[in-house]
C-alpha cells in the first residue's frame, strides 16, 4: 500500500477510534481536513473506501495477534507448562462462564452439542460406563441441562452436581425432582466447595472445561485431586492444542490446554494418568475432531 494512503487509512481508523465519534458527538459524515485546516462535511465515495480499508486493517492485525498467541500457547503446551501464556489468557473467564450459560438458551438440554445420537451413545457406553463406576459417589462439573447427569443419576449411590451458573442447577433440580440421591453445588469455577476431601469415587466433566480458562482448569484440577479417595478416578473433557481441529479454536470459544499440559497440571497434583482418547466406539468410529479435543483419564493412587 503506498505510504500517503497507509498515512490516510491510519487517520481514519483515529478518527474512527476518537471519543468524540464513539460518543455520538461528531457526525460519521463529518471528516477532518488536512493539519491545521478545519474539518468539513464529506459524503465522498473515498472516505467510505478508506473505512473499509480501515476495517481491514484492523481486522488484519486482530489475526496476527492471535497467530502469535495461539504460537506461544502452543510453545508452552509442548512444554508442558502453564506458562505466562496460558496465565494471561483473558477469555473463558468463570465470569464469562456464569453470564454466558445463565443467558443460554437450554430448551434442548444441551443436546444440540452431539454430533448424532450413536455419537452420544457410544461414549456413553465405552467411555463414561466404562470408566465412571457404578454404586459409587459421583461429582459432575458442570452438568448444563442434565444431558449426562440423567444416567449418573441412576448409576450413582450420590451424585453432587456442581456449576459456576444458578441457571443449570435450577434446570437439573426441576428435571431430577424425584430423586433422592442428587445434591447441587455452585462453584466460583474452579472450586469444588462443601464436598469432603477424600469423599468421592469418580468426577465426570464432558463440554466443560473446553471453555474454562487454563489457570481455572489448574483449580479444578487441584481440587479434583483432594476429592478422589485413593483409587478414585476422574474423566475430563478438554481442548488438546489450538486450530487442530475442522473448525478453528477460537470459533468454538475454546480454552487453551493439551494432553500433554493437561497430564503435566495432574501428575503435578497427585493424580496418575490412565489414558488419554480422542475416539471411541467400533475402530473409532466416533471422535472428537471438530475441535480436536481429548478426554483425559485420571487416578488418585
Amino acid at each position: 500500500m503506498h505510504v500517503a494512503c497507509v498515512r490516510r487509512v491510519r487517520a481514519v481508523v483515529a478518527r474512527e477510534r476518537s471519543p468524540w465519534r464513539r460518543s455520538g458527538w461528531l457526525p460519521r459524515h463529518v471528516s477532518f481536513g488536512a493539519p491545521g485546516m478545519p474539518f468539513h462535511s464529506s459524503h465522498s465515495g473515498s472516505d467510505a473506501t478508506l473505512r473499509r480499508a480501515a476495517g481491514s486493517v484492523r481486522r488484519t492485525a486482530q489475526r496476527l495477534k492471535w497467530a502469535w498467541e495461539d504460537r506461544r500457547l502452543i510453545a508452552e503446551q509442548e512444554r508442558g507448562v502453564l506458562g505466562p501464556a496460558h496465565l494471561r489468557w483473558r477469555g473463558n473467564s468463570a465470569a464469562e462462564n456464569r453470564v454466558r450459560w445463565t443467558g443460554w438458551n437450554w430448551n434442548r438440554r444441551g443436546e444440540e452439542w452431539n454430533a448424532c445420537e450413536e455419537w452420544k451413545r457410544a461414549l456413553i457406553d465405552d467411555v463414561l460406563c466404562r470408566w465412571i463406576p457404578s454404586n459409587g459417589v459421583v461429582v459432575e462439573i458442570g452438568p448444563g441441562g442434565g444431558r449426562w447427569s440423567e444416567v449418573l443419576v441412576a448409576r450413582s449411590i450420590r451424585l453432587i452436581l456442581v456449576d459456576v451458573s444458578e441457571r443449570p442447577l435450577e434446570l437439573c433440580r426441576e428435571r431430577f425432582n424425584d430423586a433422592s440421591n442428587v445434591e447441587y453445588v455452585l462453584s466460583s469455577g474452579s472450586d469444588l466447595p462443601g464436598i469432603a476431601s477424600g469423599s468421592v469415587d469418580a468426577v465426570w466433566s464432558f463440554d466443560v472445561f473446553v471453555h474454562v480458562a487454563p489457570s481455572d482448569q489448574a483449580g479444578y484440577i487441584e481440587e479434583i485431586a483432594r476429592v478422589l479417595r485413593p483409587g478414585g478416578v476422574a474423566a475430563i473433557h478438554h481442548a488438546d492444542g489450538r486450530n487442530r481441529g475442522e473448525m478453528p479454536s477460537r470459533h468454538g470459544w475454546r480454552a487453551p490446554m493439551s494432553q500433554g499440559l493437561f497430564a503435566a497440571l495432574a501428575l503435578e497434583r497427585g493424580l496418575r494418568v490412565e489414558c488419554q482418547l480422542d475416539s471411541w466406539g467400533p475402530d473409532g468410529r466416533y471422535d472428537l475432531s471438530g475441535y480436536a479435543d481429548a478426554i483425559t483419564i485420571c487416578r488418585r493412587d
